[in-house]
């Protein structure tokens, strides 16, 4: 009697463990398949940029580079289209756009950070802040890790949930986003609802962070079928990423 309770028991043991073991797997498993979060943390020389405001105090050593272990820099954008229901359903962002179509942008960042996203109606136009969005966030723009925001996500008052969408506005040409994460803030870019009123970012500007931020960028599929994700690869220079997204839009 006694032999054979602890023949159950035994089994018992066996079963739990497994479970455990095949739960642990697939934990695992759903990690390593999602591409914001299938690297390990890095040796990054962190860099003094004087357009750059670090959050906390950094630990200096004289003649020495700064060196931290954290992931790279990545962001994960979706485009979503908006139907006549009201409905927003994932699309293919190289496909050609039309005036009047409503669209939504949903990003994702890989760590905590601080996230800016402009759009520009046209390449040669200022740059308006979509985020951060005083509406949106608390009107914060430092971001937390696996935080997704659906742009615009918050219609003013008076606007219907169905129309609250960005719209595509003619002539035929591109759309642009450009979309900006950092570990610090950036000084030369709005980082309040209030400090982004006004005409808007030149595209010269916009051009000049870029070509300044030092950065590598490695782009490859997202977790749904049509989003991207981009990666800043230069451990040298990891201090933020500068995508940008053409949206073509035909007549």
């Amino acid at each position: 009697m006694q032999s054979g309770l602890l023949k159950w028991k035994l089994i018992a043991l066996a079963v739990t463990v497994m479970a455990a073991s095949l739960l642990s797997g697939s934990v695992t498993a759903s990690a390593q398949e999602d591409p914001l979060h299938n690297e390990r943390p890095v040796a990054i020389v962190r860099r003094t940029k004087p357009n750059h405001r670090p959050s906390h105090p950094r630990r200096v050593v004289h003649n020495r580079p700064v060196i931290e272990h954290a992931p790279l820099l990545k962001l994960q954008w979706r485009v979503l289209k908006v139907n006549e229901a009201g409905r927003a359903e994932e699309t293919n962002p190289t496909a050609v756009f039309h005036a009047g179509d409503r669209l939504r942008l949903g990003v994702r960042a890989n760590q905590n950070g601080f996230l800016y996203i402009i759009h520009q109606s046209d390449p040669n136009q200022p740059g308006q802040v979509i985020f951060p969005d005083s509406r949106i966030n608390s009107g914060r723009n430092d971001v937390s890790r696996d935080q997704e925001f659906v742009l615009p996500s918050n219609c003013p008052m008076g606007v219907a949930p169905a129309d609250c969408a960005l719209i595509v506005t003619p002539p035929a040409g591109q759309e642009v986003f450009t979309l900006i994460f950092s570990r610090d803030l950036i000084t030369d870019l709005p980082n309040t609802p209030a400090e982004a009123g006004g005409g808007g970012i030149p595209p010269a500007i916009l051009i000049r962070l870029r070509n300044e931020s030092g950065q590598v960028l490695k782009r490859g599929r997202g977790t749904t079928p049509f989003s991207v994700v981009v990666v800043n690869t230069n451990t040298r220079d990891n201090e933020d990423l500068y995508e940008t997204l053409l949206l073509n839009k035909g007549q």
